[in-house]
């Protein structure tokens, strides 16, 4: 297989503007099918790709059965993922799943065996691993320059949960998505602390509903949100190192602000995500006479994407940071655990 040829099922804002942006980017890719359950939303990207109308599905076992299609995007909201994704894996083919991976960890138990019965594996999409102040800070915590790490400091804020008007969508129904911003926002937290740091230990945590009503779609009225607004948690790491998190969609003025802070016993580093070619680092090693936080331009080479990651796996070539279905089943792990220790307030181990 020279060229894969790629089913996007979902057509919503996430295909619009990360998966179809960057599968057009790779010269070995195409699109060459796509589903949505909205007929308007399925002819706007449809026209958009020029897909034939025989290629333009509005059930995802059409697209799945569809000769053309080598591998499947899932875009689909959150309660979706793990059907189409074992439907697809049965079928044989290649599989990127949005995240969070599921509604829970148990639900990818099926899949898991599935796959491992076929000798595959799934990328999940944690985006933000592919940024190069990430995949560096990767390279030199491996490394060893900051020596055994002692403490993280992470924050996401967004002020999305404020916009005004915004109606009950799916993201606010627990049926649908399970967590709000725990698995919306929290989950590539997650899994950059334990792409960065290793696993998680044990965690206590707390999530909040602070815009509690929200206009129905057809303006029938209000309904009643479900799922969080805001999360702050603790964590202990298997490798010692202890974390605060803080995550929110209700900070007004935050577009998308990420942060993330590490310290070790000879060094630290930090990256802020609106820079995402830049690391400040301090450490020893690099910087003797020096101790304070230096501010670094990324090296070449540092540089990747998340659709010609996945492309290339399917052709044959795997990233060394592949986020993979085990990393998408170990994050899963941690939101459940974040979601009963909010409901029973105490500890939770891992």
């Amino acid at each position: 297989m020279n060229q894969l040829r790629v089913g996007i099922i979902g057509a919503g804002g996430i295909a619009e503007h990360a998966h179809i942006p960057g599968l057009k980017e790779c010269e070995n890719a195409r699109i060459t099918a796509i589903c949505d359950i909205d007929p308007a939303r399925l002819q706007l990207i449809g026209d958009s790709l020029n897909l034939d109308a025989s290629h333009r599905f509005s059930d995802a076992a059409a697209l799945i059965a569809c000769d053309d299609v080598d591998a499947v995007e899932i875009c689909t909201p959150n309660y979706l993922h793990m059907p189409m994704a074992l439907a697809a894996a049965k079928a044989g083919k290649f599989l990127s799943i949005e995240k969070p991976l599921a509604l829970c960890a148990e639900d990818a138990r099926e899949l898991t065996q599935v796959l491992a019965e076929r000798g595959r594996d799934a990328m999940v999409c944690f985006s933000y691993r592919f940024r190069p102040a990430v995949r560096y800070a990767k390279h030199l915590i491996d490394q060893g320059i900051l020596g055994r790490l002692l403490g993280m400091n992470v924050v996401y804020l967004k002020d999305s949960g404020l916009w005004p008007n915004r109606t009950m969508e799916w993201r606010f129904q627990a049926k649908y998505a399970g967590t709000g911003v725990l698995g919306d926002l929290g989950a590539h937290l997650v899994d950059m602390a334990r792409f960065l740091a290793g696993d998680f230990a044990s965690i206590c945590g707390r999530a909040d509903i602070i815009v509690p009503e929200r206009p129905l779609p057809d303006g029938s009225g209000m309904g009643r949100v479900e799922t969080d607004d805001c999360c702050n948690f603790l964590a202990e790491m298997a490798c010692g190192a202890t974390a605060n998190f803080s995550i929110t969609r209700c900070a007004y003025g935050h577009r998308n602000t990420i942060r993330f802070e590490l310290y070790g016993e000879k060094g630290a580093l930090s990256f802020h995500l609106d820079r995402p070619d830049i690391l400040d680092i301090g450490c020893a090693a690099l910087f003797p006479d020096h101790p304070e936080l230096h501010e670094i331009a990324v090296p070449d080479g540092f540089v990747a994407t998340q659709e010609q990651t996945f492309v290339n796996y399917a052709l044959g070539m795997r990233d060394p940071y592949f986020p993979s279905l085990a990393d998408g089943v170990a994050c899963q792990r941690v939101l459940d655990a974040l979601k009963r220790s909010s409901v029973e307030r105490h500890w939770i181990a891992l």
